[in-house]
């Protein structure tokens, strides 16, 4: 059996996979805000279907970005977690992949703009929507179509699994942390500023 996650959208979901693609269960919530949480609900509700079992697992896969920062990071940490405590190994697929192989897609990036992946090209981040056909989701992209873990049945052929330790996310942009604009002050042992 095989286990995707997908978190780097404001929906988390989870799909079980057999060997040979057929799809078993999936399940999706809305979690802007809470993808881990989400992700082990829907691994509750997956491992009450019969034979549906973690420790029966033999790859896990995770949505790779772009999307939201720490939403990413969080099926990627799930998928090399479960993957480490199986011993085996992990895979993943792009956002753009988990939408739509093989048509232009759509993604909102930060600040009014769009990553843009047109079939066989880099993405591009852009403040403008490209022409019509697309897929995705953002601000006026309609109808919103968001990355699935279930999309993982389609691309099985195309991932290359790797060990637990040599998977990470794949970021487009520097994430958009800052720096405190007062310093922390150091704190010596008893208490004292320093």
């Amino acid at each position: 059996m095989i286990v995707a996650f997908s978190t780097s959208c404001p929906y988390a979901s989870v799909a079980a996979i057999s060997e040979n693609g057929e799809l078993l269960w999936s399940g999706s919530q809305h979690a802007p805000t809470s993808a881990s949480a989400a992700c082990m609900g829907l691994l509750e509700r997956m491992v009450a279907e019969p034979g549906l079992q973690l420790e029966n697992a033999t790859l896990f896969l995770a949505d790779i970005g772009p999307g939201s920062f720490t939403g990413v990071r969080v099926g990627v940490v799930l998928a090399k977690t479960f993957a480490y405590m199986n011993s085996c190994e992990v895979a993943g697929a792009s956002s753009f992949d988990l939408i739509h192989p093989d048509e232009t897609v759509v993604l909102p990036s930060k600040r009014g703009e769009f990553f843009i992946r047109k079939p066989g090209q880099l993405a591009i981040r852009s403040v403008e929507l490209p022409e019509l056909p697309y897929v995705g989701f953002g601000p006026g992209v309609e109808p919103a179509i968001y990355p699935s873990a279930a999309a993982f049945v389609s691309l099985l052929s195309k991932i290359s699994p790797a060990s637990a330790m040599q998977f990470v996310p794949e970021y487009l942009i520097e994430p958009s942390i800052s720096v405190p604009k007062t310093p922390f002050k150091k704190i010596a042992l008893g208490g004292e500023k320093v």
